[in-house]
């Protein structure tokens, strides 16, 4: 018996005793008892939760760019410290990081070779464009700061990151719940049964991009996904010209954290996907596994321009392939309590109009106090979707964008009860 004593309780984790007269394991902690063989199973499902995930990727050796002297030309800003590569053809007269005009020109130690560039599909005019679209009808935005923003001044930038590539495989385990809900005079009883669930498959990922400048706003530069890498080319000098060129300055090693990441939920999200009929559902482990894993570095093209306002930086980033903008604009107090005002008033002239019309009793004064609440409620509700149209920054999830679903397998389901649990609790008592 000194296995079973070994047994842990399903439900709270507390240790299982054999009951020699219902031959049953049972929990002197919260009273659940399970049959020896409901407890072998949960003891199993516990060892398969231990597994663990495995993520390990490999990159290409990097090159250097670089003159006789083993330099590059670019421009250094004395504010926030950028480098910036760029040849003869470009001329800089602003950080597209920090919106200084005090950049100079300056010469840098080498800039490693990219192993793929996206060029520039979107030409300077076009980016504009899309800038004054993005500020354009924002309700909140304070009148001075489109008078200000130096919209000409928007930057074309080369921005290095690392993309990562592999097959993903593996599985996911879940507890699953289906309940059955019976009564009585007295009591209502709810039976629980749990199952072990395991769903597993594979995909192949391809070219998901990780921002590998520390100046960048990471969570800005992945707004502006996807890019389409069909389009990605080997390196040429030819494709930098005009522009400037970032240096990456984030290890692939330190980048890949975020690769993981997307991967996980990529992977995870396809097999939460493949699991019903369970009125709940709790994920309890996960093993994924990698192969044909490897980072590259690329250098994807975005126009940027960064402007303060109030002392507040704001940047704002377009996908220099997509035309893809996103940014972060600011708000107008004395703007955001009008339209709150407003909102409010306009919508308390609407329902005490609806009462008049529609009410039995016409106008009361408990009806006014519930106009007028429902009034407040409705005024900030608008002006919080006025807010939310002020900033369309997002951190991505996952990674499907760059799954291949041709490649997407799914493995063979495994759902496998475990044991059956029912609770009582008394009825509420009729008040005479």
């Amino acid at each position: 018996m000194a296995d079973v004593l070994n047994f842990k309780c399903p439900c709270c984790g507390a240790k299982l005793t054999f009951n020699g007269a219902t031959e049953s394991m049972s929990c002197e902690y919260c009273d659940a008892s399970f049959t020896i063989e409901q407890a072998q199973a949960a003891q199993e499902a516990e060892k398969e939760d231990a597994a663990s995930t495995s993520m390990v990727w490999s990159t290409t050796e990097q090159l250097l760019i670089q003159d006789e002297d083993g330099k590059v030309k670019g421009y250094r800003c004395p504010s926030c410290s950028a480098e910036m590569v760029a040849d003869e053809n470009t001329a800089a007269t602003e950080c597209p990081y920090c919106g200084s005009q005090a950049i100079i020109p300056d010469s840098f130690s080498g800039m490693y070779k990219p192993d793929y560039v996206v060029p520039f599909a979107v030409d300077k005019e076009k980016a504009k464009g899309k800038l004054k679209d993005f500020v354009k009808g924002k309700k909140l935005l304070p009148k001075s700061f489109t008078a200000n923003n130096r919209i000409d001044s928007i930057t074309g930038l080369y921005v290095p990151f690392w993309l990562y590539s592999c097959s993903a495989s593996g599985s996911v385990t879940y507890e699953g719940v289906k309940t059955q809900t019976r009564e009585d005079a007295n009591y209502i009883y709810e039976k629980k049964d749990y199952y072990r669930l395991r769903r597993s498959g594979e995909m192949d990922f391809s070219k998901i991009p990780v921002d590998a400048s520390t100046k960048m706003d990471a969570t800005v530069m992945e707004s502006l996904e996807p890019y389409d890498m069909s389009k990605c080319v080997q390196y040429d000098a030819a494709y930098f010209s005009g522009y400037l060129a970032d240096r990456y300055d984030i290890e692939e090693k330190d980048a890949q954290p975020r690769a993981n990441e997307r991967v996980k939920n990529t992977f995870k999200d396809k097999m939460r996907e493949q699991v019903v009929g369970y009125d709940t559902v709790d994920e309890k482990s996960e093993s994924i596994r990698l192969s044909n894993a490897k980072a590259e570095y690329a250098m994807l093209p975005v126009w940027m321009m960064t402007t303060k306002f109030e002392d507040k930086s704001y940047t704002f980033g377009i996908n220099g392939q997509t035309g893809e903008m996103v940014g972060s604009l600011p708000v107008d107090k004395g703007l955001y309590w009008m339209r709150l005002i407003l909102g409010t008033v306009v919508s308390f002239a609407v329902i005490l109009l609806l009462i008049m019309m529609f009410g039995d009793n016409g106008i009361t004064g408990t009806g006014l106090l519930i106009g007028l609440v429902v009034a407040i409620v409705i005024g900030f509700i608008y002006v919080s979707i006025l807010k939310s149209g002020m900033s369309n920054v997002q951190k991505r999830h996952s990674a499907t964008k760059y799954m291949n679903e041709a490649t997407y397998k799914k493995g063979q389901p495994l759902d496998r009860f475990v044991y059956t649990k029912t609770e009582k609790r008394e009825k509420p008592k009729k008040q005479a």
